[in-house]
Formats: C-alpha cells, sequence, structure tokens
C-alpha cells in the first residue's frame, strides 16, 4: 500500500468488529460524514480504499470510485444527489458488515469490481428518472436488461465474445439492493417489490448467460419479411414527409424567436409563455403536403380534423373498450396484470396500453394510433379505460408531436444509412455535420470517377473505434451510379437524366436531411456530429441544457420507436420464408418491431450481398473494415469451413434451408443433377428429421450439409455446381481440362469456359428454388429477343437455319423448362414477357 495516505488508526477488519452492534449504515447521515471505513478512507471521502493485506493485490481490487458524472451532467457528490449517493455507500457497506439473505460478506479486497457496476447502474437509474430501490418494478427490471442488451450490442466485437461475467457485473447491483433490503430498509430505504430475476429458476447467472450468448453474434440478421417494410418506410420518410417536418420546425423556430412586444409580457417567465404559445399556433396552422389526395398527416390541430371521423372512431371505441372491459371482468382475479399506480411513464414505469393492436381492433389502419394520444376527447375515453387495468396511455400535445415527427425523421434517416452501407451504430454517431458549398454534399462525403470513367462512387469518412485503441478515421462506400454524360457524349436515342442528385445514394439524402432539421439545436449545443441527443423528455430544445452529444442508446431506442410508430407489421405471418426456426416472425409482430436490434442490419447487408454473389467476400471484409477475412466469414457471411461449424455461415445456412426444403418436399430441384440430388437429400436427412420441430430440424439440416460429400457444392448466382466428377463436368469438358481437373487438390468448375446455358445441360448442375428469378429474367431476355425481331421483320417467321435465331431459340427453351420445373407462374411470365416486347419493340 505504499504511497496511500494513512489517514485513521483503524483497519476496516477493526472497524467492523467495533460496530458491530449498530454497523455504520445505520447511523445517522449527520454523524457518518468523518467515519472511517479503511486506515485510508472516510464515509464521506471521495474514494473509498479499503485495507487488503493479499500480496501483490492490485490497489483497484479495493477501491470504489464515488465520484463521476452522471447523464444530467451532474456528479454523484453533487448535493443534488445525495439521496443516491447515500443509497449506494449504505448498501455496499451493508453487503460487508451484515450481508442479507445468508451470503457471504463481500470482502474489502474484492469489492472494487462493483464500482465500474454502481456507476453504470446509478447513471441508469438518473438517466430513467428512477429514484430508489422500491421503484424497480418487474416492468422497470425488464426495462434495464432490455437496455443493457442494447448496450452489449455495442460491446459485441467480431473477433471476441461477452463474457459472462461482464453481464453479471452489471447485473449484480440489482441482485445487491434485493440481497441487502432489510438492512436498507432499517434505514427507511423503502425495498424492491420483488426479486429482480423472479423466485424460480430464474438467476441473475441464468440472466448473464443469455445475454452473453446473444452478444457474440448468434442472432438472425432481420427477416426479409422485416426488413423489407422498416427500409421501404425509412426511403418513403425521407422522400417526402422530411421536407414537412424540416419546414414545420423552421415555422416553430422562427415563431418562438419572434419579439415579445405583442404579448406584453414583462417577465422572463411571461416572455417564454408567449413565446412557446406563438409556437404552438405555429405548428397548429401548419399544411402538411398532399400524398395522393389527401396530406400524410394530420393538422396538428385536433379542432381541424374532420369531425364525422373523430365520432365514428368514438364510437368505435366505445364499444371495443365496453367489451374489453367485460372481459377483464370475467378474468380470474389472479389471472389480471396487477394494477399498478398510474403516472407519468418516466416516473412510475407503468406499462403503457397496446395502441397498435386497439387500434387493428376497432378495424382502422395502423396509421390512426396517433388518433388515440392526440386527441383530447378520445385520449380521456382511452386513458380512463386502460388505469382500470393498470395500463397508461400518455397525452401528446401539439409541441411533443412535432418532436416525435423531428424524432421519426431522424430514426428513418439512421436506418437508411445504417442499412444501405452496414456502417457500426457507433460510426454513425461519429459523422461529422456540415455541407460542402461547392459539391452539396456533406462534408464527410467525397465523390470519386470510377478509374473507368463510366461510374460515379461515393464514400463517407467516419471515426473507426472497434478493435481500435484510438479511434482511426476509414471511408465507408456508399454506393455508385452510372456516371451522367453530357449531351454532346450520348449516343443517339440514349436517355440519361441530368440530374445527379437522383441518383445518389439513399445515404447521402438521409445525411443531407439530418444536418439540416438538427441544424439549429447543433448550433445550441456548439457540437459538430451529424447526430445530436435530445435529453428533454417534452417539447423541443430551447438550449443546450436540453441536448447532449449523440449517444448509441438514443438512436437505438428512436429506431424501436420509428418502427412501432410508421412501419406495420400486424400482418406479419407466423413463419418465414426461409424457416430456421418455429414461430419466427411473432416477436416483430407481438412487439410491433421493438426487439429490432441495430446490429442485425449490418447482417442483412452482409448477407444480401453474399447471397447476391458470394465472390464479394473479400469486398465484404474490406467494406466492414474487418482486420481478417477470417471474421467476415465467421460471424456476417461465412464460406462453409471445415473446422467451424457456425451457425451463422451465410453459405451453410443457405444450404441447410436447400436440403430442409427438399427433404420436406416443398422445394423441387431441376436440373439434369436436380432428379438425383433431391433423391439422396430425401433418402438421407428426411428419416432424420421426421417429427422434429422446425428449429430441431433446421440444426440436423445444418449438421447434414457439413459433410464432406455435401460440402463440395458450390452456388452460383443461376445454380448449383455438384462436381460430380471432372468427366461429368461440361466446362472441363468444353475447355478439354477433364485430365488437369480430375488431378485437382479440390475439384472446381473451369470458370474460364463455363455459360449458364453450359451449366443447363451439365450432369452436375442443379437449380434451386431462390435462383427462379434468374431463370425468369433470362427467359424474357430470349423469348423477347426472338418475338421483337420477328415484329422488326414484318410478323414473318423466323430463320431455322440462322444460327443466332437457333441459339437464342435454344436458351429461352432451357430457361422455360427450368422456370416449370421450379414452379413459376407461368400466366404472369407471359403478361411480363408482353411487357418486355412492348417496351423494346417500340422505343
Amino acid at each position: 500500500m505504499l504511497g496511500i495516505q494513512v489517514k485513521n488508526s483503524y483497519r476496516t477488519a477493526d472497524i467492523l468488529n467495533r460496530t458491530r452492534g449498530k454497523p455504520l449504515h445505520l447511523w445517522s447521515l449527520g454523524t457518518l460524514v468523518d467515519q472511517p471505513i479503511s486506515s485510508h478512507s472516510q464515509w464521506g471521502d471521495r474514494l473509498w480504499i479499503f485495507d487488503n493485506d493479499t500480496p501483490g493485490a492490485d490497489l483497484g481490487q479495493s477501491t470504489i470510485r464515488w465520484e463521476f458524472l452522471l447523464p444530467d451532467g451532474r456528479s454523484l457528490l453533487d448535493p443534488h444527489h445525495a439521496a443516491l449517493d447515500d443509497l449506494w455507500r449504505r448498501a455496499v457497506w451493508s453487503a460487508i458488515a451484515a450481508p442479507g439473505d445468508g451470503a457471504r460478506p463481500l470482502a474489502g479486497g474484492t469489492v472494487g469490481v462493483l464500482s465500474t457496476s454502481i456507476r453504470y447502474f446509478a447513471s441508469w437509474m438518473v438517466s430513467k428518472h428512477v429514484i430508489g430501490p422500491s421503484e424497480f418494478t418487474p416492468a422497470v427490471v425488464r426495462e434495464y436488461i432490455s437496455d443493457l442488451e442494447a448496450d452489449i450490442e455495442d460491446e459485441e466485437g467480431e473477433s471476441q465474445s461477452i463474457p459472462e461475467i461482464f453481464c453479471r457485473l452489471r447485473l449484480k447491483p440489482l441482485s445487491l439492493l434485493w440481497r441487502q433490503r432489510f438492512a436498507l430498509q432499517r434505514v427507511g430505504i423503502a425495498p424492491m417489490p420483488a426479486p429482480p430475476f423472479g423466485y424460480g429458476a430464474a438467476s441473475l447467472n441464468a440472466v448473464a448467460n443469455r445475454l452473453a450468448a446473444s452478444a457474440v453474434g448468434g442472432y438472425r440478421p432481420l427477416p426479409d419479411e422485416v426488413a423489407i417494410p422498416v427500409l421501404n418506410t425509412a426511403l418513403n420518410f425521407l422522400a417526402g414527409p422530411a421536407d414537412d417536418v424540416i419546414r414545420l420546425v423552421e415555422a416553430c423556430e422562427a415563431a418562438y424567436a419572434e419579439g415579445s412586444e405583442e404579448s406584453g409580457a414583462k417577465t422572463e417567465e411571461g416572455v417564454r409563455v408567449a413565446a412557446s404559445k406563438r409556437m404552438n399556433a405555429a405548428a397548429c396552422s401548419f399544411k402538411f403536403s398532399l400524398v395522393g389526395d389527401r396530406p400524410w398527416h394530420r393538422p396538428l390541430d385536433p379542432n381541424d380534423w374532420d369531425i364525422t371521423e373523430v365520432n365514428a372512431v368514438e364510437s368505435q371505441l366505445i364499444e371495443e373498450l365496453a367489451q374489453r372491459r367485460a372481459i377483464w371482468a370475467a378474468l380470474d382475479p389472479k389471472a389480471r396484470r396487477p394494477t399498478l399506480p398510474v403516472g407519468e411513464p418516466g416516473r412510475n414505469r407503468v406499462p403503457h396500453l397496446d395502441l397498435r393492436r386497439l387500434v387493428v381492433d376497432l378495424g382502422r389502419p395502423p396509421t390512426d394510433e396517433s388518433m388515440l394520444t392526440c386527441h383530447p376527447r378520445l385520449h380521456a375515453i382511452v386513458s380512463k379505460s386502460a388505469a382500470e387495468q393498470g395500463l397508461f396511455v400518455p397525452f401528446t400535445g401539439t409541441v411533443q408531436r412535432v418532436r416525435q415527427l423531428v424524432l421519426a425523421v431522424v430514426s428513418a434517416a439512421h436506418a437508411v444509412i445504417q442499412g444501405t452501407t452496414g456502417m457500426r451504430i457507433s460510426e454513425i454517431c461519429a459523422l461529422p455535420a456540415g455541407i460542402d458549398d461547392q459539391t452539396g454534399l456533406p462534408a464527410c462525403v467525397a465523390r470519386t470517377v470510377s478509374t473507368s470513367g463510366l461510374g460515379v462512387i461515393y464514400t463517407a469518412k467516419a471515426q473507426l473505434s472497434k478493435t481500435e485503441a484510438t479511434p482511426r478515421q476509414v471511408e465507408w462506400t456508399l454506393g455508385y451510379h452510372l456516371a451522367v454524360l453530357p449531351p454532346a457524349q450520348r449516343l443517339e436515342g440514349q436517355c440519361q437524366t441530368d440530374d445527379e442528385v437522383a441518383l445518389r445514394p439513399p445515404a447521402i439524402r438521409a445525411m443531407l436531411v439530418v444536418d439540416r432539421l438538427l441544424r439549429p439545436y447543433r448550433t445550441m449545443l456548439s457540437a459538430n456530429t451529424l447526430f445530436i441527443t435530445f435529453k428533454a423528455k417534452n417539447g423541443l430544445p430551447r438550449s443546450g441544457d436540453g441536448i447532449s452529444v449523440i449517444k448509441s442508446s438514443f438512436l437505438r431506442r428512436g429506431l424501436k420507436d420509428f418502427i412501432a410508430e410508421w412501419v406495420d407489421l400486424t400482418g406479419l405471418p407466423d413463419e418465414a420464408r426461409y424457416k430456421t426456426m418455429d414461430r419466427e416472425l411473432v416477436p416483430y409482430r407481438d412487439s410491433h418491431g421493438r426487439n429490432v436490434k441495430t446490429h442485425q442490419f449490418r447482417k442483412l447487408l452482409a448477407n444480401f450481398a453474399y447471397r447476391v454473389d458470394r465472390a464479394l467476400l473479400p469486398d465484404l471484409q474490406m467494406h466492414f473494415h474487418h482486420a481478417s477475412m477470417a471474421m467476415t466469414e465467421r460471424h456476417y457471411a461465412a464460406a462453409t469451413r471445415d473446422w467451424l461449424p457456425d451457425m451463422n455461415d451465410a453459405a451453410k445456412q443457405r444450404a441447410a434451408l436447400l436440403a430442409l426444403d427438399v427433404a420436406r418436399g416443398v422445394s423441387p430441384l431441376a436440373g439434369r443433377h436436380g432428379d438425383d440430388l433431391q433423391e439422396q437429400i430425401a433418402n438421407e436427412l428426411g428419416p432424420r428429421i421426421e417429427g422434429l420441430s422446425t428449429e430441431k430440424a433446421y440444426a440436423e439440416a445444418f449438421a447434414y450439409v457439413d459433410d464432406p460429400g455435401f460440402r463440395k457444392i458450390l452456388e452460383e448466382p443461376y445454380g448449383l455446381c455438384g462436381a460430380r466428377a471432372a468427366s461429368e463436368m461440361a466446362c472441363h469438358e468444353e475447355a478439354g481440362t477433364v485430365d488437369i481437373a480430375r488431378w485437382a487438390y479440390r475439384l472446381k468448375p473451369n470458370y474460364d469456359s463455363r455459360t449458364p446455358s453450359l451449366c443447363a445441360g451439365c450432369r452436375s448442375f442443379a437449380v434451386a428454388r431462390w435462383h427462379l428469378p434468374y431463370w425468369e429474367d433470362r427467359y424474357l431476355e430470349h423469348a423477347g429477343s426472338l418475338q421483337v425481331l420477328q415484329l422488326l421483320n414484318g410478323g414473318n417467321p423466323l430463320r431455322d437455319d440462322d444460327s443466332y435465331v437457333l441459339r437464342t431459340s435454344v436458351m429461352a427453351n432451357q430457361a422455360r423448362a427450368l422456370c416449370l420445373k421450379l414452379g413459376a407462374d407461368m400466366t404472369d411470365l407471359a403478361r411480363r414477357l408482353a411487357v418486355w416486347v412492348s417496351a423494346r419493340a417500340y422505343a
């Protein structure tokens, strides 16, 4: 303990013995400040340094730091947080002097592990306005675990897992408050209403293990059924509504900043009230743009709503709530949700009523959900009924709705940036603000003409902090488009837009929108990041006190709120199209998308790119800035590897899905090798999955495709190469490389000679259902070309001996036969063929 000042004559063990009759945590606050807790520290010190006699012990193992900043900008030692500081000091000392529930005393030599845990937990309490243990209802505990899980998402690294001990330490304060409840209750601190991790099998370790398991990348990418509506809604939001919201904010800010002479206000408070009224009036008078024949959003003044529609909703609402009340009354009291006091959701943590489900039950479109929170009359009806069941329905005033629209635009932009680029959320937080006056692009974006001169590439500079000791600047590719040629360089009849803005990647539009939308608030904070955090819970920020630097938790919560309100997932089926587990889509539907994790967007992009072309794996590694391709393979779009049967391998996932569908007879295989491969899978895998659940059957299929005989199947954009033997591969026969391939270390196609037509007739070739779009397009191209040629020939039959006609006809017939085998809708294909021919014949 060399270098540590000795302040007291008693060591920690001596102090515990002297105060055994009345431990320090039971003393009054006024008598505690100068009481020693070790030879180095007193109760009121900024640091608690306990005596540790273990040889070679690190000082940090026996030190708790009480001085740290909380989310409101104050230190824990600030008088404003005196009660919180007192709570944790008493909780720690009581765990040393009088451990509850039969636990061992907390050792002073290991108490240091609690320091970061308490800091994290106390910060969460302040951010959520939770004052003491009594407010940790089961709902609040669930919210803490949910937020912890989201924070672990940021900690998750592609090269390492989150250990269980990390999760246990974040959960330990909850366990500590429950275990010491009786000791704390003796000094007037009300205890938790229930154990945080349940009475039964649920425990801290079980929760920690679950959180750690979810942190190693085991969660799946967003299912297509969820990802498509989320990204489509976000893109549509940025296309038109975002401009309205920007104009709305500008009108509100201008109204607030107007002079106060007309109001006659004399005091500072009077000026503020008058400015708020002007802002509210400006919002109420705002006119939203039309989408089709009606505005995309109702007027912000409920008095301007269609009274006939309001009355109709009111009648439906009264009838529906009466039915729900009758069902509630008929329930066994034990089956009811416990009634809780209704109050502000930030304080009493009362569960909210599921308004989306209520609106759907009323037969109204999901977009009508805001009617129940924004119209005073409708809100009063819903709120009264919800209160009977201990539920809460927040009321949304005019300016609060403006705030919600602002945050919706921010979240839509976040979804577009992450979904189309795959950036980590920490890198999105680090994006700088500003617009380049010369290019009109975000200051962090560069526009580069490709080496060939045919395309334009857009990249963004962002800070990479993952796996880095200090953040370093890296480039992220945002997108690409063909170069817009000057009119003089265009071919005759070639049509190109001169407006390159329309061709820019969606992420650029998202950045430009956020830059303009948040500019006035960014100025208040003197911040230079594209995104910022709204600290205040209500209304629009009026000063820098209501804003802070961007936090990833703000973006994550905002994205969940955006999906829950604006993306309609109520019509999702139970099962995903590509099933890997039973009822995979149910959690997304039931939570209205609040279970979406931002990291899933990275896997979504990687899986999409990999499914388009598996040769993109090296490009994905560079794009994601991974230290090695193995990192990309293992957690994002891994090619099959003999030494790691990873359930996140994109290639093996697709192979397992193929085998599972074929074994169940729901997806036939086409091609000359298709029948043999289908029979093999049905005979070998079919009996192994009989009677199993989808999830267990998928795991069995995953193990099946790891067999060496199945691993040699190679996937191409248009089919599967079974590589049966060099002599049975048309590409090697065509190139005369059969003997060379026979003695190769691994049998592969001859990539120089192969073509789709050559593969289609190969004895090693098979086609799965997801290749159908390729063969439909191929049929349209070749059959359509023949019809266009016939039209240009005056409708006369084409010559059979013409080599082009013969070759094109063969390719069209091949494609049509494969489409038929794969179950294509031939009527729809004929319609598309007519459209294809019409578009080209009369262009």
